[in-house]
Protein backbone atom coordinates (compact mmCIF):
# COMPACT_ATOMS: atom_id res chain seq x y z
CA UNK A 1 0.00 0.00 0.00
CA UNK A 2 1.57 3.41 -0.72
CA UNK A 3 0.81 6.31 1.72
CA UNK A 4 -2.88 7.44 1.31
CA UNK A 5 -4.19 4.91 -1.00
CA UNK A 6 -5.31 1.23 -0.83
CA UNK A 7 -4.71 -0.70 -3.95
CA UNK A 8 -6.12 -3.93 -5.30
CA UNK A 9 -4.18 -6.34 -2.89
CA UNK A 10 -5.01 -5.30 0.26
CA UNK A 11 -8.48 -4.88 -0.93
CA UNK A 12 -7.99 -8.78 -1.51
CA UNK A 13 -6.05 -9.27 1.36
CA UNK A 14 -9.09 -7.49 3.49
CA UNK A 15 -11.63 -10.18 1.99
CA UNK A 16 -9.18 -13.24 2.97
CA UNK A 17 -8.62 -11.78 6.49
CA UNK A 18 -12.00 -10.97 6.99
CA UNK A 19 -12.97 -14.48 6.17
CA UNK A 20 -10.42 -16.09 7.96
CA UNK A 21 -10.84 -13.87 11.20
CA UNK A 22 -14.49 -15.13 11.62
CA UNK A 23 -13.42 -19.08 10.67
CA UNK A 24 -11.25 -18.20 13.73
CA UNK A 25 -13.59 -16.84 15.88
CA UNK A 26 -15.62 -19.93 15.63
CA UNK A 27 -12.99 -22.55 15.53
CA UNK A 28 -13.67 -23.41 12.37
CA UNK A 29 -11.58 -25.39 9.82
CA UNK A 30 -12.28 -25.49 6.01
CA UNK A 31 -13.24 -29.08 6.08
CA UNK A 32 -15.83 -27.84 8.88
CA UNK A 33 -16.65 -25.11 6.10
CA UNK A 34 -16.86 -27.35 3.45
CA UNK A 35 -19.38 -29.05 5.51
CA UNK A 36 -21.31 -25.99 7.06
CA UNK A 37 -21.53 -25.13 3.01
CA UNK A 38 -22.91 -28.66 2.30
CA UNK A 39 -25.72 -28.29 4.69
CA UNK A 40 -27.27 -25.12 3.65
CA UNK A 41 -27.19 -26.91 0.01
CA UNK A 42 -23.53 -25.18 -1.36
CA UNK A 43 -21.11 -28.03 -2.71
CA UNK A 44 -17.63 -26.89 -2.39
CA UNK A 45 -14.39 -28.82 -1.92
CA UNK A 46 -11.73 -27.97 1.12
CA UNK A 47 -9.18 -27.31 -1.89
CA UNK A 48 -11.24 -25.35 -3.55
CA UNK A 49 -11.89 -22.96 -0.71
CA UNK A 50 -8.18 -23.15 0.12
CA UNK A 51 -7.54 -21.83 -3.37
CA UNK A 52 -10.48 -19.21 -3.20
CA UNK A 53 -9.22 -18.00 -0.04
CA UNK A 54 -5.40 -17.58 -0.25
CA UNK A 55 -6.29 -15.27 -3.27
CA UNK A 56 -8.41 -13.58 -1.71
CA UNK A 57 -10.24 -13.41 -4.71
CA UNK A 58 -13.57 -15.05 -4.39
CA UNK A 59 -17.37 -13.78 -4.73
CA UNK A 60 -19.22 -11.33 -2.45
CA UNK A 61 -22.13 -14.37 -2.55
CA UNK A 62 -19.18 -17.37 -1.55
CA UNK A 63 -18.44 -14.95 1.35
CA UNK A 64 -22.27 -14.64 2.06
CA UNK A 65 -22.61 -17.90 1.99
CA UNK A 66 -19.32 -18.83 4.19
CA UNK A 67 -20.80 -16.60 6.81
CA UNK A 68 -24.51 -18.16 7.07
CA UNK A 69 -23.07 -21.74 7.20
CA UNK A 70 -20.75 -20.64 9.72
CA UNK A 71 -23.71 -18.87 11.45
CA UNK A 72 -21.74 -15.08 11.83
CA UNK A 73 -24.68 -12.73 12.50
CA UNK A 74 -22.91 -9.97 12.54
CA UNK A 75 -19.69 -8.50 11.58
CA UNK A 76 -17.18 -5.21 11.96
CA UNK A 77 -15.71 -3.70 8.67
CA UNK A 78 -12.46 -1.72 9.27
CA UNK A 79 -12.66 1.39 8.13
CA UNK A 80 -10.31 2.90 5.50
CA UNK A 81 -8.50 5.00 8.15
CA UNK A 82 -7.95 1.11 9.83
CA UNK A 83 -6.98 0.29 6.58
CA UNK A 84 -4.48 3.18 5.65
CA UNK A 85 -2.76 1.92 9.08
CA UNK A 86 -2.78 -1.70 8.05
CA UNK A 87 -5.12 -3.29 10.16
CA UNK A 88 -6.56 -6.01 8.45
CA UNK A 89 -4.64 -6.40 5.72
CA UNK A 90 -1.00 -7.21 6.92
CA UNK A 91 0.94 -10.41 7.50
CA UNK A 92 -1.22 -10.75 10.54
CA UNK A 93 -4.08 -9.53 9.63
CA UNK A 94 -7.05 -12.21 9.99
CA UNK A 95 -5.61 -12.69 13.84
CA UNK A 96 -6.04 -8.56 14.08
CA UNK A 97 -9.48 -8.57 13.01
CA UNK A 98 -10.68 -12.01 14.77
CA UNK A 99 -9.04 -10.07 18.41
CA UNK A 100 -11.38 -7.22 17.74
CA UNK A 101 -14.11 -7.02 19.78
CA UNK A 102 -17.24 -7.09 17.62
CA UNK A 103 -19.42 -4.48 19.11
CA UNK A 104 -22.31 -3.66 16.72
CA UNK A 105 -22.68 0.21 16.65
CA UNK A 106 -19.00 1.30 17.70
Amino acid sequence: MTEGTIGGADWEALARNMLRAELMRKGISYARLVEALDAIGIAETEAAIKNKVSRGRFTFVFFLQAMAAIGVDWMQVPTVADLAQGRGIGDHGAQQLAKRAPTPNS
